[in-house]
């Protein structure tokens, strides 16, 4: 019974292999550093961006509605003008 032994990497192939893994554990090491300071800005909100979107929330309402009048405008002068006399 013959044994197959795998073939030994070149030394390109173990250097690539270490590079690669450096630069994993690197960017590891940066995302647990960032981790905290990312999640800390999402999690505090600001007290003050509710008031902020129930008015952007209702300025957009306003609009929406003045446009949906002035469409509704328009559509009645435009057939008060095609009505026959």
């Amino acid at each position: 019974m013959a044994v197959h032994s795998s073939p030994s990497p070149s030394s390109s192939e173990v250097s690539d292999t270490r590079s690669y893994v450096d630069w994993v554990r690197a960017r590891q090491r940066r995302d647990r550093q960032h981790r905290p300071a990312i999640t800390m800005r999402q999690c505090t909100g600001d007290g003050s961006e509710a008031a902020n979107v129930h008015a952007q929330e209702q300025a957009w309402a306003e609009r929406h509605a003045h446009e949906r009048r002035l469409q509704a405008s328009a559509i009645a002068h435009i057939r008060h003008e095609k009505a026959p006399a």
